[in-house]
């Protein structure tokens, strides 16, 4: 068993005992209507591409990592949606539609808001320690300009994310030089890469995973990539 899965089997037990967000409310029965509403949204971006010499209805790039960056525009779907989506922010939802692999063959999936609430809690606090200390507040190296958010030094209560892909799992977060916080999917990487006994190619982007067979992407996530048998966290370039 690599170092990894060991972590991963340990870290499942450790944060289930802790004191975060319990995973059934969190993740408490997404709509019946989002698969139905995703294919729609899809649809009707595939309309609007093909009669808009394969340009996408997109908002100007927002979000700081590759699965935030692209954000659907209701506004120009307005010919080919009978309306915006029960569940997207805009109608009071908790998603906001977006488009992965924009230059290859655009699928629409959602990022799940309720995550990026409770990082801009702890973002707020985040950024006051580094006002007062010069620093942000990192803890443990975890990759490539990444590092264990430091709770006690925010004198704050641990807090973790539920995985929008295993329920069972509960996330950490990170850090970066820059003291802006992020979600650390490895663990969900590495149930996936079990669940499906196949082994990513080199460089390989191992978000791809999680997105493949689910409507929900890996937000706020660090790019990973396998190596010697491990995810390893990397900055996007």
């Amino acid at each position: 068993m690599s170092r990894w899965k060991k972590v991963a089997v340990f870290l499942t037990g450790l944060l289930l005992l802790a004191g975060c967000v319990r995973t059934e409310e969190f993740n408490r029965q997404v709509s019946e209507k989002l698969p139905e509403e995703v294919q729609e949204v899809q649809t009707a971006v595939d309309l609007y591409r093909a009669e808009n010499n394969d340009v996408l209805p997109l908002k100007p790039p927002q979000g700081p990592t590759l699965y935030q960056k692209y954000i659907v525009d209701f506004s120009k779907l307005e010919p080919y949606l009978g309306s915006v989506p029960s569940n997207s922010f805009q109608k009071g939802g908790n998603f906001v539609f977006v488009v992965v692999d924009p230059g290859k063959k655009p699928k629409v999936k959602v990022m799940d808001l309720r995550v990026t609430e409770k990082l801009r809690e702890l973002q707020g606090r985040v950024n006051v320690y580094r006002e007062e200390h010069g620093n942000p507040p990192t803890g443990k190296k975890e990759g490539e300009g990444l590092y264990a958010l430091d709770f006690e030094k925010l004198k704050t209560d641990p807090v973790t994310i539920p995985s929008p892909y295993h329920s069972q799992l509960s996330l950490p977060l990170l850090v970066d030089r820059k003291g802006v916080v992020h979600v650390d999917y490895r663990m969900d990487v590495v149930r996936m890469m079990e669940e499906s006994g196949k082994e990513p190619g080199k460089g390989e982007d191992l978000r791809r995973l999680l997105v493949r067979d689910s409507l929900i992407v890996p937000a706020y996530s660090p790019r990973m990539e396998l190596k010697k048998g491990d995810p390893v966290l990397k900055m996007e370039e």
